[in-house]
């Protein structure tokens, strides 16, 4: 407390994105002042919805909202204030090539098996149970979906290891690479020639890596880990935003406020605690205690200030990966694109169109982080396109449908005057390749507009646009996001809290940081053994 006198609240949050929502509402319930601060005239961050091409409604980054854990979507009583979500059950088409079958993840498990064994084969289908059999015991060990959870380090997890081959197991799984699991399951490069690009695809779209570089098997494993309160990948009806505004919904009834246009200017320390912020403006704020829904250097650096932190917190801080490589592009079209040859089948089932990724060779993928890493733009790089309205059209005017696309890899360290050029010349190859297999999109696309990284990190705050707030490296994992033994949230300065991406268990619409942190701080101030509160509805 400051120094025993009273304060304007119980709690400041700094940043409206759905971690820091959910963590106001869970504090809110529990009877705390909370005020939670944004910036933007809008909710969500990047997991916001808002009006970006005429007439639609436009995910602003996520658009999908992950398995969450048991127990957490009733206690946020999602529900309750509105979210209504769509069940997916096509959840993507996966393009390799045209002489390769396209691998379509169907949600019903039988029909999924039978596809991948009738298109794949026997082989490929025993592989992949293998594959997600090996990767659920390290996964396990991450926690990602394990509410509260406090992961240990790598080193403690490999000391603790029960024998030889589980820390093997686990040093594969950390350390390695994920070419080193594809060859190991999906060793055959024609048969599996679809499906072995897809795994690499999905060990480095959050990192900065290539899929034969080492540590990327971990992102592999941790794209693969499985929730066991159960559930998929699922749209909310209206866009991503919904949640959060959802939560914006119960926030107010609550007794707790959401403050838009509203930027911190920095957060007050006094005798080596959080005393509360200041705003722009030069207006004061004092909190018991101050959480934080930012990355660790736009919290630190940007909002509390070198001077604080010991030499040991700013050197770790400053070793964090931030590298944003991609690209966001957004259309509004004039109808649904068609497969051309020789996938028109697909045609035959809008459904096939909701979520289509082009996924390159691993050597392809390769060659385009270091295409990347060189600051050219990549000629064959990875692409996924969302086309939401085929399951809610509800997001564009009568007759129009909307796409969500990113592109992979965005040489995001090119010279900053290059980059405007850079930006548009790989939207343009990420509508060709897109194009390669949907040949009428161009001349579906009436409205479109492209984001690199560098806007994300202008409008979100987010450190060089890394949606992940610190990627999904083996050293940025586990215990590696925690700067306080012992606690997911605690940061050296007492009183501040993270309730972000940035903390444990990492990136992803599952709110568990937010819900985490709500509860650290509860016990902190001693609410965590008051009655939930709930206003009259």
């Amino acid at each position: 407390m400051n120094g025993g006198a009273a304060t304007d609240y119980d709690v400041v949050v700094v940043g409206a994105g759905h971690n820091g929502l959910a963590a106001t509402a869970l504090l809110a319930k529990r009877g705390l002042r909370v005020l939670c601060l944004e910036k933007n005239a809008y909710a969500g961050g990047m997991a916001g919805t808002r009006e970006i091409l005429s007439g639609c409604r436009n995910d602003v980054g996520a658009s999908l909202l992950f398995p969450l854990a048991k127990g957490l979507e009733e206690e946020l009583e999602l529900a309750r204030y509105g979210v209504e979500c769509i069940d997916l059950p096509i959840m993507a088409t996966n393009l390799n090539t045209k002489e390769s079958p396209p691998a379509i993840f169907y949600a019903n498990p039988l029909r999924m098996a039978l596809y991948v064994l009738r298109h794949f084969g026997a082989g490929a289908m025993l592989g992949f149970v293998r594959l997600m059999a090996f990767c659920k015991y390290p996964a396990g060990l991450m926690d990602r979906f394990t509410p509260r959870s406090v992961p240990r380090t790598l080193d403690a997890l490999l000391a603790s290891a029960t024998n030889e081959r589980r820390r093997k197991q686990i040093e594969l799984a950390f350390t390695g690479s994920a070419m080193d699991l594809v060859d190991r399951f999906l060793p055959d490069r024609i048969r599996h020639r679809t499906l072995r690009a897809l795994v690499a695809f999905a060990a480095v779209q959050s990192t900065y890596k290539g899929p034969f570089t080492p540590g990327s098997a971990l992102c592999l494993v941790y794209t693969f880990a499985q929730n066991e309160g159960g559930g998929l990948m699922r749209r909310v009806k209206g866009g991503m935003g919904m949640l959060s505004e959802a939560l914006c919904r119960s926030i107010a009834e609550k007794g707790g406020e959401v403050r838009f246009k509203t930027p911190v200017r920095r957060i007050v320390i006094e005798g080596g605690r959080a005393t509360g912020i200041e705003l722009r403006d030069g207006t004061r704020i004092t909190a018991r205690a101050v959480l934080s829904n930012l990355d660790k250097p736009a919290t630190f650096f940007g909002l509390v200030g070198r001077e604080h932190l010991d030499a040991a917190t700013t050197e770790r801080i400053e070793g964090i990966e931030h590298r944003g490589a991609y690209m966001h592009l957004l259309f509004k079209l004039r109808r649904l694109p068609r497969h051309g040859p020789p996938f028109e089948h697909l045609n035959a089932d809008p459904r096939t169109r909701f979520n289509t990724t082009l996924v390159p060779d691993p050597e392809l993928q390769q060659a385009s982080y270091e295409a990347c890493r060189r600051g050219e733009v990549p000629e064959h790089p990875a692409v996924g396109m969302q086309i939401p309205t085929v399951m809610d059209p509800s997001l564009a005017p009568d007759g129009f449908h909307i796409a969500t696309t990113y592109g992979f890899f965005f040489p995001c360290d090119a010279p900053r005057e290059e980059r405007g050029k850079l930006r548009d010349q790989m939207a343009e190859r990420i509508i060709d390749r897109l194009s390669e297999f949907l040949p009428d999109l161009r001349e579906c696309i009436v409205e479109q507009a492209v984001f690199s990284s560098d806007h994300f990190a202008a409008m979100q705050g987010a450190t060089h646009g890394d949606f992940t707030h610190g990627l999904i490296h083996p050293e940025q994992m586990i215990g590696g996001r925690l700067l306080v033994p012992g606690s997911a949230h605690a940061t050296p300065i007492a009183g501040l809290y993270l309730c972000g991406a940035s903390c444990h268990p990492g990136p992803g619409v599952t709110f568990l940081p937010g819900y985490g942190a709500a509860y650290e701080v509860a016990a902190a101030l001693g609410a965590d053994t008051l009655p939930v509160t709930r206003a009259a509805a």
